[in-house]
Parts: structure tokens; C-alpha cells; sequence
């Protein structure tokens, strides 16, 4: 009686197990274009000048479950931007920029890590653009803000079509604008630059996220990318 009573309890905590197991799968998505066609850009609208700069320069992981749904756990979103590669088209201006302003040797990389997702609807559906609202840390500059940034997301779901940006097409398009105020991350506007730089500037975030394949998942990338979460 007392062994088919242990039987039974480890039988249940098996099954418990594998439950929680099934429950907390995840499909995992990159952004590491070798191509080079992500893009992120800033827009800067003082009295004296308009200034735009520009990198491709960007990175990403989002983890979501296998659902599809932004709401379940677990879920992760992280993207980091190269500061020192951002160009504004004028050579002297992009040493200012990287040396004086950002300081990049110090502060190399701007990063958003999504903490909540939230959205009258959070599943995506192959196809059907969504417009959520991201809550997360941006660091810039050695300084983090919680911000609340409006994504829209579409879903393309796995296929055999030719001629699509990556193979298979499994992927996430990101589309995004956030403010970023410099007070907030303590950049300091040289005085060369005072009248011509605007002391918030507009990002703008283009990315696609492609879908990691299972046999990528046991890849040493694929563990170095799952270890850095």
C-alpha cells in the first residue's frame, strides 16, 4: 500500500512537471541582420539646425511563448544600438558626437530591455499588424529611464516563399518612435554644438526579428545569445 501511494505521489509530481514543462515553452527571435537592413535613427529639430543620424548597427532578442501571446510567461525583449557607428553625414560632427556628447568608449551601447507588454490584443496572428504598448528600462549614457513605448508588430509565420527577407520567413517586424531627453540620461550638449542640437531627440527603431530554428538552439551562438538574457 505505502509503495503504490510513493508510486502515485511521484507519478503526480512527474506529471506536474512535465505540465509546467509544456506550459513554459518559448519561441525565440533575433535581430542580427548580416545584411545590414535594420536601421535606427535619431531626429534632432533645434532653432539652428536638423540634424538625422543613422546606424544598422542594431541587436535583439525577444523570447515569447509558444502561443504567441505577449501577456503569458515567460516572455523577454532585449535590443542593444552601436552608438559609436551612428553617422550624421558629416565626418567632424560624428567625432563630436562619439567623443563629447555620448562619450561612446564609455557608454558604447544604448539598450531597451522590455519589461511588460500590454494591448487590447496581445496574440500575434501571421499577417495582422499590432500596435502594444512596451514598458521597459532605456539606458543610455550610464543612466536608465522606465519608459512606455508604442510598438506596432507584425508576425509572419513560417513558410516556403521565395524571395522574402530571411528563409523560411518566420520573423517579427518592429516598428517604433521614442523620446529621448537628454537631462534625463545626463548628456551634456558641448557648447559647439548648444544651438544646433535639440535637447530631446526623436529614435526611431526599424528591425525584423527572425524566428532561431531548433537546430540553432543547440549551436554554441545560440547558447552564448540564450546565456546573456
Amino acid at each position: 500500500m505505502l509503495g503504490t501511494l510513493k508510486t502515485a505521489v511521484v507519478a503526480g509530481l512527474l506529471l506536474s512537471a512535465m505540465g509546467g514543462a509544456a506550459r513554459a515553452a518559448t519561441i525565440d527571435f533575433v535581430v542580427d541582420d548580416p545584411k545590414k537592413r535594420d536601421m535606427v535613427s535619431f531626429t534632432s529639430d533645434a532653432p539652428v539646425e536638423l540634424i538625422v543620424g543613422n546606424t544598422n548597427k542594431v541587436t535583439g532578442k525577444i523570447s515569447i511563448d509558444d502561443s504567441l501571446d505577449f501577456s503569458k510567461q515567460p516572455f523577454s525583449a532585449s535590443f542593444d544600438v552601436d552608438l559609436a557607428s551612428i553617422d550624421t553625414g558629416i565626418p567632424l560632427r560624428n567625432e563630436h558626437m562619439r567623443d563629447n556628447f555620448l562619450e561612446t568608449k564609455k557608454y558604447p551601447k544604448a539598450n531597451f530591455t522590455v519589461k511588460s507588454v500590454s494591448a487590447p490584443l496581445t496574440q500575434l496572428k501571421a499577417g495582422k499588424k499590432i500596435t502594444v504598448q512596451a514598458v521597459g528600462t532605456f539606458s543610455i549614457h550610464g543612466k536608465s529611464v522606465v519608459k512606455t513605448v508604442p510598438v506596432d508588430v507584425t508576425y509572419l509565420a513560417p513558410c516556403s516563399q521565395p524571395g522574402v527577407k530571411f528563409p523560411d520567413c518566420g520573423m517579427i517586424q518592429i516598428r517604433a518612435e521614442l523620446p529621448v531627453a537628454f537631462k534625463d540620461h545626463d548628456i551634456k550638449r558641448p557648447e559647439i554644438v548648444f544651438q544646433k542640437l535639440a535637447d530631446t531627440v526623436f529614435v526611431k527603431i526599424s528591425a525584423t526579428a527572425r524566428q532561431v530554428k531548433e537546430q540553432e538552439k543547440g549551436s554554441p551562438k545560440a547558447k552564448k545569445e540564450k546565456g546573456a538574457k
